[in-house]
Protein backbone atom coordinates (compact mmCIF):
# COMPACT_ATOMS: atom_id res chain seq x y z
CA UNK A 1 0.00 0.00 0.00
CA UNK A 2 2.73 2.54 1.03
CA UNK A 3 5.10 1.77 -2.49
CA UNK A 4 1.35 2.36 -4.36
CA UNK A 5 0.25 5.55 -2.72
CA UNK A 6 4.53 6.88 -3.01
CA UNK A 7 4.25 6.28 -6.97
CA UNK A 8 0.77 7.87 -6.89
CA UNK A 9 2.44 10.89 -5.06
CA UNK A 10 5.13 10.82 -7.73
CA UNK A 11 3.10 10.90 -10.51
CA UNK A 12 0.57 13.36 -9.16
CA UNK A 13 3.55 15.67 -8.22
CA UNK A 14 5.65 15.18 -11.79
CA UNK A 15 2.34 16.21 -13.33
CA UNK A 16 1.38 19.02 -11.37
CA UNK A 17 5.24 20.66 -12.34
CA UNK A 18 4.23 19.27 -16.02
CA UNK A 19 1.43 21.43 -15.99
CA UNK A 20 3.07 24.57 -14.68
CA UNK A 21 6.36 24.10 -17.03
CA UNK A 22 3.70 24.03 -19.78
CA UNK A 23 1.99 27.25 -18.46
CA UNK A 24 4.60 29.37 -17.39
CA UNK A 25 8.24 28.23 -18.59
CA UNK A 26 9.74 26.68 -21.98
CA UNK A 27 12.54 24.06 -22.01
CA UNK A 28 15.19 24.17 -24.78
CA UNK A 29 17.23 21.43 -26.58
CA UNK A 30 19.41 21.17 -28.85
CA UNK A 31 22.98 18.89 -29.49
CA UNK A 32 26.56 20.63 -30.66
CA UNK A 33 28.55 19.00 -33.07
CA UNK A 34 31.42 20.20 -34.87
CA UNK A 35 31.03 21.57 -38.48
CA UNK A 36 34.25 19.64 -39.72
CA UNK A 37 33.82 16.39 -38.99
CA UNK A 38 30.16 16.01 -37.12
CA UNK A 39 31.52 15.07 -33.54
CA UNK A 40 29.71 15.71 -30.72
CA UNK A 41 31.15 18.57 -28.60
CA UNK A 42 31.25 18.51 -24.87
CA UNK A 43 31.25 21.43 -22.16
CA UNK A 44 29.81 23.63 -24.72
CA UNK A 45 28.20 27.18 -22.42
CA UNK A 46 25.18 27.99 -23.62
CA UNK A 47 23.30 30.86 -22.36
CA UNK A 48 20.31 32.19 -22.93
CA UNK A 49 17.99 35.70 -22.98
CA UNK A 50 14.45 35.98 -22.78
CA UNK A 51 14.08 39.01 -24.61
CA UNK A 52 10.66 40.82 -23.41
CA UNK A 53 7.63 41.83 -25.45
CA UNK A 54 7.40 45.12 -24.08
CA UNK A 55 11.11 46.36 -23.94
CA UNK A 56 13.26 48.13 -26.57
CA UNK A 57 16.09 46.44 -25.98
CA UNK A 58 16.29 43.19 -26.25
CA UNK A 59 17.74 41.31 -23.13
CA UNK A 60 21.57 41.09 -23.31
CA UNK A 61 21.58 39.43 -19.68
CA UNK A 62 22.04 35.89 -20.91
CA UNK A 63 21.17 34.71 -16.78
CA UNK A 64 20.09 31.14 -17.85
CA UNK A 65 23.17 28.97 -18.17
CA UNK A 66 24.00 25.15 -18.93
CA UNK A 67 26.68 23.28 -20.51
CA UNK A 68 26.49 20.52 -22.81
CA UNK A 69 27.09 17.00 -21.37
CA UNK A 70 29.81 14.38 -22.88
CA UNK A 71 26.96 13.81 -25.67
CA UNK A 72 26.67 17.36 -26.37
CA UNK A 73 23.26 17.91 -25.78
CA UNK A 74 21.26 20.59 -23.52
CA UNK A 75 18.18 21.40 -22.17
CA UNK A 76 17.59 24.60 -20.25
CA UNK A 77 14.70 26.42 -19.07
CA UNK A 78 13.47 29.56 -19.51
CA UNK A 79 10.07 31.68 -18.74
CA UNK A 80 7.26 31.30 -20.82
CA UNK A 81 4.17 33.87 -20.13
CA UNK A 82 3.67 35.09 -23.80
CA UNK A 83 2.31 38.33 -22.23
CA UNK A 84 5.70 39.32 -21.09
CA UNK A 85 8.38 37.50 -23.61
CA UNK A 86 7.94 37.17 -27.39
CA UNK A 87 11.63 35.83 -28.41
CA UNK A 88 14.74 34.16 -27.08
CA UNK A 89 18.99 35.00 -27.93
CA UNK A 90 21.26 31.95 -27.47
CA UNK A 91 24.78 32.15 -27.19
CA UNK A 92 27.03 29.43 -27.67
CA UNK A 93 30.76 29.45 -25.97
CA UNK A 94 33.28 27.48 -26.07
CA UNK A 95 37.28 27.83 -26.07
CA UNK A 96 38.13 25.51 -29.02
CA UNK A 97 35.15 26.86 -31.60
CA UNK A 98 33.98 29.93 -32.81
CA UNK A 99 30.84 31.51 -30.66
CA UNK A 100 27.62 31.39 -32.19
CA UNK A 101 24.76 33.54 -31.75
CA UNK A 102 20.89 32.09 -32.31
CA UNK A 103 17.53 33.80 -32.04
CA UNK A 104 14.18 32.66 -32.18
CA UNK A 105 10.99 33.95 -31.74
CA UNK A 106 8.62 32.03 -28.98
CA UNK A 107 5.62 31.34 -29.87
CA UNK A 108 1.68 31.08 -28.33
CA UNK A 109 1.08 28.06 -26.31
CA UNK A 110 4.43 26.29 -27.17
CA UNK A 111 6.34 25.20 -24.32
CA UNK A 112 9.56 22.86 -26.24
CA UNK A 113 12.16 24.35 -28.64
CA UNK A 114 13.84 21.73 -30.04
CA UNK A 115 16.94 23.40 -32.06
CA UNK A 116 18.63 20.28 -33.15
CA UNK A 117 22.16 19.86 -34.00
CA UNK A 118 24.08 23.32 -34.13
CA UNK A 119 27.29 23.50 -35.85
CA UNK A 120 30.09 25.30 -34.59
CA UNK A 121 33.19 25.76 -36.61
CA UNK A 122 36.55 25.46 -34.66
CA UNK A 123 38.44 28.60 -33.71
CA UNK A 124 41.84 28.91 -35.74
CA UNK A 125 45.57 29.31 -34.54
CA UNK A 126 48.57 30.95 -36.35
CA UNK A 127 51.97 30.01 -36.38
CA UNK A 128 54.91 32.33 -36.61
CA UNK A 129 58.49 32.28 -36.91
CA UNK A 130 60.56 34.89 -36.03
CA UNK A 131 63.93 35.79 -38.30
CA UNK A 132 66.51 38.53 -38.44
CA UNK A 133 67.20 38.83 -34.57
CA UNK A 134 69.85 38.06 -32.09
CA UNK A 135 68.99 37.16 -29.13
CA UNK A 136 65.51 35.92 -28.47
CA UNK A 137 64.66 35.66 -24.82
CA UNK A 138 61.75 37.71 -23.78
CA UNK A 139 60.45 38.30 -27.15
CA UNK A 140 56.69 38.43 -26.91
CA UNK A 141 54.07 38.67 -29.90
CA UNK A 142 50.60 40.28 -28.96
CA UNK A 143 47.44 39.78 -31.65
CA UNK A 144 44.55 42.60 -31.24
CA UNK A 145 41.73 42.41 -33.35
CA UNK A 146 40.46 45.25 -35.30
CA UNK A 147 37.67 47.04 -35.02
CA UNK A 148 34.70 45.69 -36.66
CA UNK A 149 31.84 47.45 -36.41
CA UNK A 150 28.62 45.23 -35.00
CA UNK A 151 30.60 42.18 -35.42
CA UNK A 152 29.14 39.38 -32.92
CA UNK A 153 32.64 37.71 -32.35
CA UNK A 154 33.58 40.90 -30.08
CA UNK A 155 31.00 39.59 -27.70
CA UNK A 156 32.58 36.52 -26.70
CA UNK A 157 35.83 36.78 -28.75
CA UNK A 158 39.01 37.82 -26.92
CA UNK A 159 40.17 40.89 -28.14
CA UNK A 160 44.17 40.44 -27.71
CA UNK A 161 46.24 37.56 -27.29
CA UNK A 162 50.11 36.97 -26.62
CA UNK A 163 52.37 34.18 -26.73
CA UNK A 164 56.22 33.98 -25.63
CA UNK A 165 58.83 33.41 -28.42
CA UNK A 166 61.00 30.06 -27.90
CA UNK A 167 64.73 30.01 -28.31
CA UNK A 168 64.38 28.58 -31.89
CA UNK A 169 62.00 31.78 -32.79
CA UNK A 170 58.94 30.14 -32.77
CA UNK A 171 55.80 31.16 -31.63
CA UNK A 172 51.93 29.55 -31.59
CA UNK A 173 48.49 31.58 -31.53
CA UNK A 174 44.93 29.45 -30.96
CA UNK A 175 41.75 30.84 -30.16
CA UNK A 176 41.73 32.33 -33.14
CA UNK A 177 38.58 34.44 -35.15
CA UNK A 178 38.21 34.88 -38.73
CA UNK A 179 38.96 38.23 -38.60
CA UNK A 180 42.01 41.20 -39.06
CA UNK A 181 44.46 41.27 -36.11
CA UNK A 182 47.08 43.77 -35.42
CA UNK A 183 50.56 41.90 -34.82
CA UNK A 184 53.44 43.59 -32.78
CA UNK A 185 56.26 41.53 -31.20
CA UNK A 186 58.20 43.29 -27.88
CA UNK A 187 61.13 43.18 -25.83
CA UNK A 188 60.99 44.67 -22.57
CA UNK A 189 58.14 46.77 -23.52
CA UNK A 190 59.79 48.15 -26.79
CA UNK A 191 57.99 47.26 -30.51
CA UNK A 192 60.57 45.87 -32.34
CA UNK A 193 58.16 44.30 -35.04
CA UNK A 194 54.70 45.40 -36.94
CA UNK A 195 52.20 43.52 -38.65
CA UNK A 196 49.35 46.08 -39.71
CA UNK A 197 46.63 42.57 -41.00
CA UNK A 198 46.82 38.92 -40.49
CA UNK A 199 43.69 37.18 -40.90
CA UNK A 200 44.01 33.43 -39.85
CA UNK A 201 41.71 32.57 -41.95
CA UNK A 202 43.61 32.94 -44.98
CA UNK A 203 46.88 32.19 -43.72
CA UNK A 204 47.78 30.25 -40.93
CA UNK A 205 51.43 30.41 -40.86
CA UNK A 206 53.62 33.47 -40.74
CA UNK A 207 57.04 34.76 -40.87
CA UNK A 208 58.16 37.79 -39.58
CA UNK A 209 61.16 39.64 -39.64
CA UNK A 210 62.83 42.07 -37.33
CA UNK A 211 63.72 45.44 -39.03
CA UNK A 212 66.23 47.43 -37.78
CA UNK A 213 65.82 49.71 -34.84
CA UNK A 214 66.93 53.42 -35.29
CA UNK A 215 67.63 55.65 -32.47
CA UNK A 216 66.38 59.19 -31.77
CA UNK A 217 68.53 61.78 -30.11
CA UNK A 218 67.71 64.97 -29.05
CA UNK A 219 67.42 67.73 -26.08
CA UNK A 220 64.55 68.97 -25.11
CA UNK A 221 64.03 72.45 -23.69
CA UNK A 222 62.17 75.74 -22.83
CA UNK A 223 61.34 79.19 -25.03
CA UNK A 224 64.58 80.35 -23.18
CA UNK A 225 66.64 77.34 -23.78
CA UNK A 226 66.93 76.05 -20.22
CA UNK A 227 66.53 72.53 -20.33
CA UNK A 228 63.52 70.74 -19.43
CA UNK A 229 64.18 67.17 -17.17
CA UNK A 230 61.07 64.67 -16.87
CA UNK A 231 59.80 65.68 -20.15
CA UNK A 232 58.13 62.60 -21.63
CA UNK A 233 58.67 61.26 -25.35
CA UNK A 234 56.37 58.58 -27.05
CA UNK A 235 56.86 57.52 -30.71
CA UNK A 236 53.53 55.76 -32.15
CA UNK A 237 52.70 54.33 -35.41
CA UNK A 238 49.69 55.13 -36.60
CA UNK A 239 46.96 52.43 -37.66
CA UNK A 240 46.81 52.21 -42.04
CA UNK A 241 43.13 52.30 -41.76
CA UNK A 242 40.11 53.30 -38.75
CA UNK A 243 39.67 49.36 -37.99
CA UNK A 244 43.18 48.47 -37.69
CA UNK A 245 45.28 49.50 -34.79
CA UNK A 246 48.60 51.67 -34.32
CA UNK A 247 51.20 50.82 -31.75
CA UNK A 248 52.82 53.12 -28.90
CA UNK A 249 56.39 51.68 -29.95
CA UNK A 250 58.61 53.10 -27.01
CA UNK A 251 58.79 56.01 -24.63
CA UNK A 252 61.35 58.06 -22.06
CA UNK A 253 62.01 60.85 -20.72
CA UNK A 254 64.65 63.42 -20.36
CA UNK A 255 66.96 63.60 -17.95
CA UNK A 256 68.73 66.51 -15.68
CA UNK A 257 69.80 68.00 -18.82
CA UNK A 258 66.79 68.00 -20.90
CA UNK A 259 68.42 64.89 -23.15
CA UNK A 260 66.72 61.82 -24.15
CA UNK A 261 67.73 59.04 -26.36
CA UNK A 262 65.03 56.43 -27.84
CA UNK A 263 64.76 52.81 -29.93
CA UNK A 264 62.33 53.43 -32.30
CA UNK A 265 61.69 50.60 -34.76
CA UNK A 266 62.08 51.21 -38.75
CA UNK A 267 58.65 52.74 -39.81
CA UNK A 268 57.53 54.56 -43.05
CA UNK A 269 57.42 58.07 -42.01
CA UNK A 270 53.65 58.57 -43.11
CA UNK A 271 53.12 56.40 -40.27
CA UNK A 272 55.40 57.65 -37.25
CA UNK A 273 54.66 60.11 -34.68
CA UNK A 274 56.41 61.47 -32.18
CA UNK A 275 55.14 63.29 -28.91
CA UNK A 276 56.95 65.19 -26.68
CA UNK A 277 54.76 66.70 -23.25
CA UNK A 278 55.15 68.07 -19.80
CA UNK A 279 53.04 69.01 -17.32
CA UNK A 280 52.66 72.90 -17.45
CA UNK A 281 53.85 72.91 -21.02
CA UNK A 282 51.98 73.20 -24.54
CA UNK A 283 52.67 69.37 -25.71
CA UNK A 284 53.80 69.05 -29.37
CA UNK A 285 53.39 66.84 -32.29
CA UNK A 286 55.58 65.78 -34.53
CA UNK A 287 53.53 63.75 -37.41
CA UNK A 288 55.13 62.12 -40.54
CA UNK A 289 58.33 61.32 -38.87
CA UNK A 290 61.71 60.95 -40.80
CA UNK A 291 64.07 59.89 -38.17
CA UNK A 292 67.06 61.34 -39.67
CA UNK A 293 65.41 64.89 -40.16
CA UNK A 294 63.76 65.16 -36.78
CA UNK A 295 65.10 68.84 -35.11
CA UNK A 296 67.94 67.82 -32.55
CA UNK A 297 66.57 70.64 -30.05
CA UNK A 298 62.36 70.56 -29.42
CA UNK A 299 61.27 73.58 -27.38
CA UNK A 300 57.82 73.29 -25.46
CA UNK A 301 56.37 76.69 -24.52
CA UNK A 302 55.22 77.09 -21.16
CA UNK A 303 51.47 77.11 -20.48
CA UNK A 304 49.25 79.90 -19.02
CA UNK A 305 48.45 79.02 -15.43
CA UNK A 306 44.86 80.02 -13.96
CA UNK A 307 43.89 79.87 -10.26
CA UNK A 308 40.48 80.68 -8.94
CA UNK A 309 38.48 81.07 -5.70
CA UNK A 310 35.36 79.00 -5.29
CA UNK A 311 31.80 78.89 -3.71
CA UNK A 312 29.73 75.73 -3.39
CA UNK A 313 26.85 74.71 -1.96
CA UNK A 314 26.51 73.97 1.56
CA UNK A 315 25.77 70.71 2.87
CA UNK A 316 27.88 68.99 0.43
CA UNK A 317 29.36 65.31 1.06
CA UNK A 318 33.03 65.10 2.91
CA UNK A 319 34.24 63.71 -0.25
CA UNK A 320 32.51 65.62 -2.87
CA UNK A 321 34.27 66.80 -5.90
CA UNK A 322 33.65 69.34 -8.21
CA UNK A 323 35.19 69.69 -11.95
CA UNK A 324 36.24 72.65 -13.36
CA UNK A 325 35.56 72.00 -17.43
CA UNK A 326 36.87 74.15 -19.88
CA UNK A 327 35.79 75.47 -23.09
CA UNK A 328 36.73 77.74 -25.62
CA UNK A 329 34.54 81.27 -26.44
CA UNK A 330 31.90 81.62 -28.37
CA UNK A 331 31.87 77.35 -28.13
CA UNK A 332 28.39 76.12 -28.90
CA UNK A 333 26.60 75.30 -25.81
CA UNK A 334 23.30 74.29 -27.01
CA UNK A 335 21.79 70.59 -25.44
CA UNK A 336 21.94 67.73 -28.20
CA UNK A 337 19.99 64.80 -28.36
CA UNK A 338 22.31 63.49 -31.12
CA UNK A 339 25.56 61.09 -29.55
CA UNK A 340 27.50 62.23 -33.36
CA UNK A 341 27.13 65.86 -32.34
CA UNK A 342 28.93 66.24 -29.64
CA UNK A 343 30.62 69.20 -28.12
CA UNK A 344 33.67 68.39 -25.64
CA UNK A 345 35.28 70.47 -23.38
CA UNK A 346 39.15 70.84 -24.45
CA UNK A 347 40.62 70.19 -20.84
CA UNK A 348 38.31 69.13 -17.55
CA UNK A 349 40.14 69.02 -14.35
CA UNK A 350 38.70 67.31 -10.60
CA UNK A 351 39.41 68.95 -6.92
CA UNK A 352 37.90 67.96 -3.58
CA UNK A 353 34.93 70.00 -2.28
CA UNK A 354 36.90 70.81 1.17
CA UNK A 355 39.48 73.14 -1.68
CA UNK A 356 38.01 76.79 -1.68
CA UNK A 357 40.83 77.42 -4.50
CA UNK A 358 41.84 75.17 -7.55
CA UNK A 359 44.69 75.60 -10.30
CA UNK A 360 44.67 75.00 -13.63
CA UNK A 361 48.13 75.14 -16.10
CA UNK A 362 49.18 74.46 -19.10
CA UNK A 363 46.41 76.89 -21.01
CA UNK A 364 47.27 78.78 -24.60
CA UNK A 365 46.80 82.47 -24.51
CA UNK A 366 43.15 82.54 -25.34
CA UNK A 367 40.15 83.35 -24.30
CA UNK A 368 38.03 80.59 -22.69
CA UNK A 369 34.60 79.87 -20.92
CA UNK A 370 34.90 77.42 -17.55
CA UNK A 371 32.05 75.73 -16.48
CA UNK A 372 32.06 74.81 -12.57
CA UNK A 373 29.89 71.23 -12.42
CA UNK A 374 29.68 68.53 -9.71
CA UNK A 375 27.19 66.05 -8.17
CA UNK A 376 24.72 68.80 -6.22
CA UNK A 377 26.22 71.32 -8.38
CA UNK A 378 24.20 73.20 -10.90
CA UNK A 379 26.70 73.99 -13.77
CA UNK A 380 27.71 77.91 -13.69
CA UNK A 381 30.12 79.67 -15.67
CA UNK A 382 32.68 82.54 -16.15
CA UNK A 383 34.64 83.69 -19.02
CA UNK A 384 38.52 84.11 -18.55
CA UNK A 385 40.69 86.00 -20.72
CA UNK A 386 44.32 83.78 -20.33
CA UNK A 387 46.22 86.10 -22.70
CA UNK A 388 45.80 88.87 -20.46
CA UNK A 389 47.86 86.83 -17.78
CA UNK A 390 44.23 87.68 -15.47
CA UNK A 391 44.43 87.42 -11.78
CA UNK A 392 42.54 84.97 -9.69
CA UNK A 393 38.93 84.47 -10.46
CA UNK A 394 36.10 84.19 -8.27
CA UNK A 395 33.58 81.44 -8.92
CA UNK A 396 30.20 81.54 -7.08
CA UNK A 397 28.70 77.64 -7.57
CA UNK A 398 26.40 77.81 -4.87
CA UNK A 399 23.32 76.61 -6.14
CA UNK A 400 21.78 72.65 -5.73
CA UNK A 401 21.10 70.73 -8.72
CA UNK A 402 17.62 69.98 -10.01
CA UNK A 403 15.51 66.84 -10.16
CA UNK A 404 13.52 65.97 -13.63
CA UNK A 405 10.04 63.98 -13.19
CA UNK A 406 7.82 62.43 -15.81
CA UNK A 407 4.97 59.77 -15.98
CA UNK A 408 4.55 58.06 -19.48
CA UNK A 409 0.90 57.37 -20.35
CA UNK A 410 -0.96 55.84 -23.25
CA UNK A 411 -2.90 58.04 -25.48
CA UNK A 412 -5.56 56.54 -25.87
CA UNK A 413 -6.21 53.99 -22.96
CA UNK A 414 -4.23 56.42 -20.38
CA UNK A 415 -2.81 53.69 -19.16
CA UNK A 416 0.83 54.08 -18.05
CA UNK A 417 3.82 52.41 -19.83
CA UNK A 418 6.50 50.35 -18.06
CA UNK A 419 9.98 49.88 -19.39
CA UNK A 420 9.91 53.00 -21.74
CA UNK A 421 13.70 54.01 -22.90
CA UNK A 422 14.02 57.78 -21.83
CA UNK A 423 16.68 59.27 -23.19
CA UNK A 424 17.60 63.43 -22.21
CA UNK A 425 19.94 66.18 -24.16
CA UNK A 426 23.00 66.44 -22.49
CA UNK A 427 24.94 70.02 -21.98
CA UNK A 428 27.98 69.77 -23.15
CA UNK A 429 29.39 71.12 -19.87
CA UNK A 430 27.55 67.86 -18.49
CA UNK A 431 30.57 66.04 -21.05
CA UNK A 432 34.12 64.63 -20.29
CA UNK A 433 36.94 64.78 -22.96
CA UNK A 434 36.83 61.38 -24.10
CA UNK A 435 33.22 60.50 -24.28
CA UNK A 436 32.40 58.65 -26.92
CA UNK A 437 28.77 57.43 -28.10
CA UNK A 438 28.74 54.19 -26.44
CA UNK A 439 29.43 56.07 -23.14
CA UNK A 440 25.99 58.64 -23.14
CA UNK A 441 23.97 55.55 -21.82
CA UNK A 442 24.09 57.46 -18.47
CA UNK A 443 21.41 59.95 -20.19
CA UNK A 444 19.08 57.79 -20.25
CA UNK A 445 16.41 55.78 -17.88
CA UNK A 446 14.07 53.26 -17.73
CA UNK A 447 9.79 53.62 -16.86
CA UNK A 448 9.16 51.66 -13.82
CA UNK A 449 5.63 49.70 -13.71
CA UNK A 450 3.62 52.73 -13.04
CA UNK A 451 5.03 54.53 -15.97
CA UNK A 452 7.39 56.90 -14.00
CA UNK A 453 10.65 58.10 -14.49
CA UNK A 454 13.24 60.54 -12.75
CA UNK A 455 16.51 62.35 -13.65
CA UNK A 456 18.22 63.85 -11.31
CA UNK A 457 21.52 66.02 -10.27
CA UNK A 458 20.25 68.36 -13.16
CA UNK A 459 20.63 71.95 -13.82
CA UNK A 460 17.77 74.17 -13.46
CA UNK A 461 17.54 74.58 -17.43
CA UNK A 462 15.11 73.00 -19.88
CA UNK A 463 15.73 69.28 -21.30
CA UNK A 464 14.59 67.69 -24.60
CA UNK A 465 13.69 63.95 -23.86
CA UNK A 466 13.21 61.34 -26.77
CA UNK A 467 10.81 58.43 -25.21
CA UNK A 468 10.84 55.19 -26.97
CA UNK A 469 8.22 52.26 -26.51
CA UNK A 470 7.22 49.28 -27.66
CA UNK A 471 3.02 48.80 -28.12
CA UNK A 472 2.49 45.22 -28.34
CA UNK A 473 -1.23 44.93 -29.14
CA UNK A 474 -2.59 41.04 -29.00
CA UNK A 475 -3.56 39.44 -32.39
CA UNK A 476 -6.06 36.96 -31.64
CA UNK A 477 -5.63 35.00 -34.71
CA UNK A 478 -1.86 33.97 -34.65
CA UNK A 479 -2.20 34.44 -30.81
CA UNK A 480 1.31 36.44 -31.20
CA UNK A 481 1.96 40.11 -30.00
CA UNK A 482 2.26 42.70 -32.90
CA UNK A 483 5.28 44.57 -31.82
CA UNK A 484 5.41 49.06 -32.93
CA UNK A 485 8.14 51.08 -31.73
CA UNK A 486 6.53 54.66 -30.68
CA UNK A 487 8.84 57.82 -30.61
CA UNK A 488 8.25 61.07 -29.29
CA UNK A 489 10.05 64.41 -28.55
CA UNK A 490 9.20 66.53 -25.90
CA UNK A 491 11.51 69.50 -24.58
CA UNK A 492 10.57 70.51 -20.30
CA UNK A 493 12.24 72.30 -18.15
CA UNK A 494 13.74 70.67 -14.97
CA UNK A 495 11.53 72.84 -12.35
CA UNK A 496 10.96 70.21 -9.77
CA UNK A 497 7.17 69.28 -11.20
CA UNK A 498 6.23 65.81 -12.48
CA UNK A 499 5.15 65.84 -16.40
CA UNK A 500 2.50 63.71 -17.58
CA UNK A 501 3.74 62.47 -20.88
CA UNK A 502 1.24 60.59 -23.25
CA UNK A 503 2.30 58.53 -26.49
CA UNK A 504 -0.13 57.44 -29.42
CA UNK A 505 -1.98 58.81 -32.17
CA UNK A 506 -4.16 60.86 -29.94
CA UNK A 507 -1.65 62.88 -28.72
CA UNK A 508 -2.99 66.81 -28.74
CA UNK A 509 -0.35 68.12 -25.93
CA UNK A 510 3.34 67.77 -25.71
CA UNK A 511 2.66 67.35 -21.73
CA UNK A 512 0.91 68.20 -18.69
CA UNK A 513 1.99 69.02 -15.22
Amino acid sequence: MYITRLIFLLFFFTATVGICETSNTASIHGTFVDAENGHLIADVLVRVAPEKTAHVYPDRDFEHATATGEDGTFSLTIPNEPQTYYAFSLMAIHPQYQARHLRHEMAPGKSRYDLGKIALKRTLSLEGSVTGAGNLTGLVVNLKMHNVSADFFRAAAPIEHAAKIDTQGKFQLTELYPIAYTLTISRDGVIIAYVASIDPQRQDQISVRLLEIETLRGKVVDTQERPIAGAQIYATRRPKTPQAHGAHLASTQTDETGTFQIQVLETEPQFLSIHVSKSGYFSRVYENVDIGKMPPVIRLEKGVTLEGRIVLPQGLPSDAQYAVKIFRAGADMKPSLNPLALQKPILSRYFPGSEPTFTIDGLFAEKYTLYVVGDGISAVNIDVDASTKPEAVHVVADQPTAILRGHVRWADTGEPVPNAIVSRAWYPWELHPHDMSMTLDRFEVETDTHGNFEFSNLTDARYQLHIRAVHAVHDADTGRYRRRLVHKQVEVPAAGTTYRIYLGKRDGTPFTK
